[in-house]
């Protein structure tokens, strides 16, 4: 539990530069409908940020279903094999 935490609070880092809102929170269930200003254009940025502070590279299909930022942590998880 404590590895989610610790992506959450780094993607959330990622969120607020890419969406310049630096006071922007995130949690589990954050998504698209729920994150101001996060639409298609910023969905690119913000995963190109989050491969780059993990050091990860996602492929088409995993980024195919992504519905909120926990399943992002999910998958960088099951990336790291943390």
């Amino acid at each position: 539990m404590e590895a989610r935490k610790k992506i959450l609070n780094k993607i959330q880092l990622v969120f607020q530069e890419v969406l310049k809102n630096k006071r922007l929170k995130l949690n589990y269930a954050s998504s698209q409908e729920t994150v101001k200003n996060w639409d298609s254009v910023a969905s690119v940025a913000i995963i190109v940020g989050v491969e780059k502070a993990f050091n990860i590279k996602f492929n088409v299909s995993e980024l195919a279903n992504l519905k909120n930022v926990g399943e992002i942590i999910d998958k960088i998880i099951k990336k790291k094999k943390l």
